[in-house]
């Protein structure tokens, strides 16, 4: 398979079938296509140490082998089907081992765009997410989209975009640009003014102000808005900001240093992913970063020449 890759992290399940259709319009945004990653749990397989040790491994290869062909003869019939549905090349992987480090492992190989992943927790004998979707989402070199649930799948019309005074922001704005380009989308701003000053004083405001210059200079539709500090926890008001404008996106950094209120994302990061309502899109600054595309460099020293924010 030619071209840049899509993992969904599949399952079977519904919500990863919800997870696949948001990779179909992410496929016509980076003209790609889609890897289909199913991982079978090894820690599903420890129900065999309760017989002797060369007996459980044993049993435990047996085991291992009729799900690896049954699952295989299963994808084979599905993603063919896909393929011809959605005029997008599907393909598949079939793996062993702890969910979250085989996704990260067979990433590192593909170097895939985008990884698409359902947020809550599916057991079963194939497949275990949950935490091992924060796991994907905070070492990712890649941005990491969580599907919430089976009836969410963007149109990336309307992307809310929480900003803070990390110098990541600008990678942040370029991912926003880019997806605002392709999907005629509006970007929203948001932001919090965490100290007692006025709003229009505060820095927070400034930058909000250039990076609105800057979205619309390059021919994306923007909003902005600016909460005060308040007793409500930060990622409460986000959310609230995003059922207010009947969003369908949210695109957030997942900063790792969450030691200073400039740096607020980091800390509410996991909130956010977990309690949204819409598709996340997570960015941590190494996957923030497009280094595949000539046209995504193109447009990174373009709108990033300048040092204003």
């Amino acid at each position: 398979m030619d071209g840049y890759k899509i993992i969904v992290a599949y399952d079977f399940q519904e919500l990863s079938d919800a997870a696949l259709k948001q990779a179909y319009k992410l496929a016509n945004f980076v003209n790609g296509n889609i890897l289909l990653l199913v991982v079978m749990d090894s820690d599903l397989l420890t129900l065999t140490n309760v017989f002797n040790n060369a007996h459980a491994e044993k049993l435990k290869q047996k085991i291992t082998e009729t799900m690896h062909e049954e699952i295989t003869e299963r994808l084979e019939q599905f993603t063919r089907k896909a393929t011809e549905e959605s005029g997008i090349q599907v393909g598949f992987r079939v793996t062993t081992g702890r969910i979250y480090e085989c996704i990260l492992n067979i990433a590192a190989e593909e170097t895939p765009r985008f990884i698409v992943m359902g947020r809550t927790s599916v057991r079963s004998s194939v497949t275990r997410f949950g935490s091992n979707t924060m796991r994907v989402v905070e070492k990712s070199n890649c941005p990491v989209i969580t599907i919430p649930d089976i009836t969410s799948c963007s149109d990336f019309g309307n992307i809310v975009l929480p900003i803070d005074l990390t110098k990541q922001t600008r990678e942040e704005v370029f991912n926003a640009i880019s997806f605002g380009l392709f999907f005629d989308a509006t970007i929203h701003l948001v932001s919090v003014v965490m100290g007692g000053i006025s709003a229009k004083k505060s820095r927070i405001y400034s930058k909000m102000q250039k990076m609105k210059k800057l979205i619309e200079e390059n021919g994306v539709r923007c909003t902005e808005k600016l909460f005060k500090k308040s007793h409500h926890p930060i990622h409460e008001a986000i959310l609230a900001y995003v059922d207010e404008l009947h969003a369908d996106t949210l695109m957030i950094m997942t900063h790792q240093e969450i030691s200073t209120s400039d740096k607020y994302i980091g800390a509410v990061a996991h909130q956010i992913i977990h309690e949204s309502s819409v598709p996340v899109i997570s960015l941590t600054s190494v996957a923030s970063k497009d280094r595949q595309s000539e046209k995504a460099r193109f447009w990174f020293n373009k709108l990033f020449s300048s040092k204003e924010i």
